[in-house]
C-alpha cells in the first residue's frame, strides 16, 4: 500500500486555529492512542523517507488537546498533572509507530512545562498560548565549540533600553528547523561569574536564521539542527526565571525531559513486544517454534525488562519532580539512561529474533537506527550517569 502524503514544512509564523469545543474538554488516553494508531502511524513511513516532523498530526494533537494537559485551567489548560501529561505522550508513543515525531512532543513538552512552572505573566499570556495549540516548541542549550558544556557557552544576551539583545549560534538542537518558540541557554556577562540566563526567542523574529536540517542515521522524523541569533531583539521579560539564575531553571526543565524519554521508550517497546512474541509462536526452527528455545526466551524476557524498569524509573522520576523532592533530578537521570540504553539492546533483540529478515532494511533496521539517537539526543548515556554521581554525593551525608 502506498504511503499517505506528507504535507511539506511550513516555516510561515504560527497562526493560531479557531476555537472549537474539543480543546475546552480533556481527552481520555484511549483517545490519543487511537489518534496514534490511525493517523500517525500511517504516514510516519512517509514522513521518515521525506525526514520531516509530521506537522498535520502535530496539529491534531493539539486541537485535541494534549498540550493543554497539566497545565492549570488559569492559563488555559484542563488541569491534572505532569504525569498526566507524560503518560498521554506515551499513549501516543505506544501506537504511533514513529520514535522521531514522539522525541519532538518531549522536547516541545519540556518547554511546556518550563512556561509553566518558571514563567511570568508574559511568557504565561504571550509565550504559552501558542504553544498549547500547535506551535512548535525547542530547547537551545548545546554549542558548536563545546557541546552541552554549559561553562563554554558563548550565546550573550545584553540589556537595552527596551529590554534585551540576543547573539549566539546553538547546534543540534530537536525541532530547530521548524520550531517558533525556543528556549535558549545564554549568558549575561555583565553579571560576572555566575551569569548563565534562559532567554525565550520566538524564531521568527529578525535576526533568527535557521541551518540546514542534519542528516542524521535515525530518528529521521525529528528535524535537528542550528539557530544563528544576530542581534535578536527580545522583550524585557523574555528572561525564564532571573538573570543568572539559569543553571538551577535549566536543571529542572532537562529532568522531565529526561524521564519522559525512559516513559515513552517503555511504550514503544510494548507492541513491538507483542508482534515478537507471535512472531516466535509461528516461526518453526528443528521442529518447534522458536518460542520454545531458551535463547529466544532469554531475548523476549529481556525486552519486557527493559519495558518495566524504564516505567517504573520514568514515574519514579516524574512523581519526584511534582513532589518537588530533592532527588527528582538523579530519578530522572536514571530513567533516561536505563531507557535509551534499555532501547538499544531491546532493538538488537527483535533484529535478532527475525533473522536474517530481520537485517534487512526496513522496519526493524529503523528501529536499531532510531535506538541509537536516544543515547545521544536528550543527554548521553555519559551526561546520565556524571549527573547521577553529581546528586549522590550532593546529597551524601558522612
Amino acid at each position: 500500500m502506498t504511503a499517505p502524503a506528507v504535507a511539506p514544512v511550513d516555516h510561515s509564523p504560527f497562526r493560531e486555529p479557531s476555537p472549537s469545543p474539543a480543546q475546552d474538554t480533556p481527552r481520555p488516553s484511549s483517545v490519543f492512542t487511537e489518534f496514534a494508531r490511525t493517523h500517525i502511524a500511517p504516514r510516519a513511513e512517509a514522513a521518515y523517507r521525506a525526514e520531516i516532523l509530521d506537522r498535520l498530526s502535530w496539529q491534531r494533537l493539539a486541537d485535541l488537546g494534549l498540550w493543554r494537559t497539566g497545565v492549570p485551567e488559569r492559563l488555559g489548560g484542563t488541569g491534572g498533572t505532569w504525569r498526566d501529561l507524560a503518560e498521554r505522550i506515551a499513549d501516543v508513543a505506544r501506537a504511533a509507530d514513529d520514535l522521531g515525531f514522539v522525541l519532538s512532543l518531549i522536547a516541545h513538552a519540556g518547554l511546556v512545562r518550563a512556561l509553566v512552572e518558571h514563567g511570568n505573566a508574559y511568557h504565561h499570556t504571550t509565550v504559552l498560548p501558542p504553544l498549547l495549540q500547535g506551535a512548535v516548541g525547542a530547547t537551545a542549550l548545546t554549542e558548536p565549540h563545546g557541546g552541552s558544556d554549559v561553562a563554554r557557552t558563548r550565546t550573550t544576551g545584553e540589556r537595552t533600553a527596551d529590554g534585551w539583545r540576543l547573539s549566539g549560534t546553538k547546534d543540534h538542537i530537536t525541532n530547530a528547523p521548524v520550531a517558533d518558540r525556543a528556549l535558549v541557554l545564554g549568558r549575561v556577562p555583565e553579571l560576572g561569574r555566575r551569569d548563565i540566563t534562559l532567554f525565550l526567542v520566538n524564531l521568527h523574529s529578525p535576526g533568527v536564521r535557521r541551518g540546514r536540517p542534519e542528516e542524521l542515521l535515525g530518528l529521521r522524523t525529528s528535524p535537528t539542527g542550528a539557530l544563528h541569533l544576530d542581534g535578536v531583539l527580545l522583550h524585557r521579560d523574555a528572561v525564564l526565571g532571573l538573570p543568572g539564575e539559569g543553571l538551577r531553571t535549566l536543571y529542572d526543565v532537562i529532568s522531565f525531559d529526561r524521564a519522559l524519554y525512559g516513559l515513552v521508550i517503555a511504550a514503544f517497546l510494548e507492541p513491538q513486544l507483542e508482534r515478537t512474541v507471535a512472531f516466535a509462536r509461528r516461526r518453526e526452527a528443528f521442529g518447534t517454534p522458536i518460542l520454545d528455545h531458551q535463547y529466544v526466551q532469554g531475548r523476549i524476557t529481556d525486552i519486557r525488562v527493559t519495558v518495566e524498569v524504564a516505567r517504573a524509573t520514568a514515574l519514579a522520576g516524574i512523581d519526584a519532580l511534582v513532589a518537588r523532592d530533592a532527588e527528582a533530578s538523579l530519578r530522572c537521570s536514571v530513567a533516561k539512561l536505563v531507557g535509551s540504553e534499555g532501547l538499544v539492546e531491546a532493538a538488537q533483540n527483535l533484529m535478532c529474533i527475525q533473522g536474517h529478515a530481520g537485517f534487512m532494511r526496513g522496519p526493524l533496521t529503523r528501529i536499531v537506527q532510531d535506538a541509537l539517537g536516544t543515547l545521544i539526543a536528550g543527554g548521553t548515556s555519559e551526561m546520565q550517569r556524571k549527573n547521577i554521581l553529581n546528586q549522590m554525593l550532593a546529597h551524601h551525608t558522612d
